[in-house]
């Protein structure tokens, strides 16, 4: 059984040499397979860009997550990023070079930001597992006992948490010779940390 139902506004506008934009995402996920309790997902994400005469651009994106791998105290997360670009290409001093179709287009832009995962291996790692022994488990002096006992089969691992992944990015697009010469670069870095590990 999958239950999914999102909400999502979006809001634009024009004011003169600004464009402006703003989106926000409501998402939630439940999902169970047979008698299973169900497991949940939730999602509120935000975007908000500015761009300035097609040169200048700034982007901000927010995102509160919340997923029931994590205990209570540890089951939502904020993450976010940020970005920003030059259109260098539409500069006053780059008009002549355009016109003669020596630089059509060229752009610097970079990004941080920081994106949660919550893939922590199993369900319930945050909490000790119990597991049944017997009936007849063995007494002490090597006989079969005929009650039911339990033991401890997992550890609670109460400090699990979003493994997070730092990004960073630096990168510039181009168009040379009406298009002769086109692409783009990047230069980019993850910095991951909390990562799950089963043993």
């Amino acid at each position: 059984r999958n239950l999914n139902y999102q909400v999502q506004l979006n809001w634009a506008r024009t004011f003169g040499k600004h464009d402006v934009s703003a989106m926000g995402v409501f998402a939630r996920q439940e999902s169970a397979w047979g008698s299973m309790i169900p497991s949940y997902r939730e999602d509120w994400v935000f975007r908000m860009t500015y761009a300035f005469n097609n040169r200048y651009f700034l982007e901000y994106n927010g995102a509160y997550n919340g997923s029931q791998n994590f205990s209570p105290d540890n089951r939502f997360a904020f993450f976010c990023s940020g970005a920003a670009g030059w259109m260098i290409s539409e500069e006053k001093f780059m008009k002549k070079l355009k016109e003669k179709h020596i630089v059509d287009m060229f752009k610097i832009r970079g990004s941080i930001g920081e994106i949660g995962d919550d893939n922590a291996g199993a369900r319930w790692a945050y909490l000790t597992n119990w597991s049944v022994i017997g009936p007849y488990a063995l007494n002490l002096d090597g006989s079969n006992s005929p009650f039911t006992g339990y033991k401890e089969s997992t550890i609670a691992n109460p400090d699990l948490r979003w493994a997070t992944v730092l990004k960073k990015d630096i990168g510039f697009d181009y168009g040379f010779l009406g298009g002769m010469f086109a692409g783009s670069f990047d230069w980019f870095r993850d910095d991951r940390k909390d990562i799950f590990i089963s043993i």
